[in-house]
């Protein structure tokens, strides 16, 4: 739901806006971490959120890809933000990215802050990136900012490559064989099995069976398809509810091997972000604020929301994340602890972000390696199914011949 609202900044100017957010405390929370002193806060209008929509920008990860790591590297080599901006601008050749680049110079060049000027386009830029760019302004440290969050996007988007490329041989093989299953059922098989009855001898039981699950499926496809149509609504339906797509999530995260590579995947993004922002200087709420909306797991999320609940009430981070040891192992656990002890807890929180990251590639590594011999075992027992049930009743031929 989007807010709109009103505070004083440190010096006394009134400073509105709007901003997304589930509840109205979570608006008072992101403001009073920036040292505001909230007046007003209310429902955005709905004309707001009209406009909001049809003002709506797709930026390809490619494209803002190349946008983050050559804006950062701009502003670190000391080019204005502006100039940086303009550069880029002249440079890309996606027409909603010059937009996108467009709209945000108008906004500074009339007076306002980068970060406010992102905020007008939160369906492009998630807010991690825009309290990144808020701490960046305040602590002077654009260009570091921008490219740590560089970092991460691009780490993110490589990651998001790597199991897409893991998946396509997969997925290839998979279809391919559903094809030849298909194709063998549908017309191979009962061409033969019509030669073979005009001889008169009696069909052995396996070839009989093949026959009627080939009969079903020539006979009865609306109803495979009303099936198939039927279960994806109903998938549809469960992941549409809280409860649903926590209980899907827990079967998948608990499923051997793919389980490991769904928390590998979500506790590289936690420490990878958590260490980010906290080296920035991001107020640790706020922070795990940001971790819990840039995860994608719902076992995850909920259980950074009664992390964070635990820490505002003045629980250290290590005990919080202690109570999900299923979630979160023992070395993160172990990390985090040494981190608060030694107070360089982001630093560490970054390394172990790069050791998880290692550990979730060689954990999907491992089960797409075995995914495709599953594939292909399983593609081997069905030819064999159907040239067994082929070729008995043609050696039950050669018998009586003989």
């Amino acid at each position: 739901m989007r807010y709109s609202y009103k505070a004083l900044d440190i010096n006394g100017n009134e400073v509105s806006g709007e901003i997304d957010a589930e509840k109205k405390e979570e608006v008072g929370t992101w403001l009073s971490d920036r040292n505001y002193i909230v007046i007003d806060i209310v429902p955005a209008p709905i004309q707001t959120l009209v406009n909001t929509h049809k003002k709506r920008i797709r930026i390809s990860h490619k494209d803002m890809n190349f946008f983050l790591i050559q804006l950062s590297n701009l502003i670190s080599a000391g080019c204005p933000l502006l100039m940086s901006l303009t550069a880029l601008y002249k440079q890309v050749s996606n027409y909603s990215l010059r937009i996108l680049l467009k709209e945000i110079k108008e906004k500074i060049e009339s007076g306002k802050s980068f970060s406010e000027a992102l905020k007008n386009h939160r369906e492009v830029f998630p807010s991690l990136f825009i309290t990144m760019v808020e701490v960046g302004e305040v602590g002077g440290m654009l260009g570091e900012v921008l490219e740590r969050y560089s970092y991460i996007y691009d780490t993110m988007y490589k990651l998001g490559k790597k199991i897409i490329q893991a998946m396509i041989y997969p997925l290839f093989l998979l279809i391919s064989s559903l094809v030849v299953v298909i194709a063998l059922l549908v017309y191979v098989f009962p061409q033969f099995v019509e030669g073979t009855k005009r001889t008169g001898h009696e069909l052995p039981g396996l070839t009989l069976f093949v026959l009627n699950v080939s009969n079903f499926i020539s006979h009865h496809y609306l109803i495979i398809i009303s099936v198939i149509v039927g279960l994806i609504l109903i998938w549809k339906l469960i992941m549409s509810t809280t409860k649903g797509k926590q209980l899907v999530t827990q079967f998948f995260t608990e499923f051997p091997i793919l389980g490991d590579v769904i928390k590998q995947i979500q506790i590289a993004l936690f420490a990878r972000i958590l260490g980010t922002l906290l080296r920035c200087g991001v107020p640790i709420l706020t922070s795990l604020q940001a971790v819990e909306k840039a995860l994608s797991n719902v076992m995850y999320k909920k259980a950074m929301v009664e992390v964070r609940e635990s820490v505002s009430r003045g629980e250290s981070l290590s005990q919080s994340i202690g109570r999900y040891r299923n979630l979160f192992p023992e070395s993160i656990i172990l990390m985090t602890d040494v981190g608060e002890r030694s107070g360089n807890m982001g630093e560490m929180l970054e390394k172990a972000g790069n050791i998880y990251e290692r550990d979730m590639e060689m954990a999907l590594e491992t089960a797409v390696s075995l995914l495709q011999p599953a594939l292909v075992v399983f593609l081997a027992i069905f030819i064999v199914i159907i040239a067994l049930s082929m070729y008995l009743p043609l050696f039950d031929i050669g018998k009586i011949v003989g």
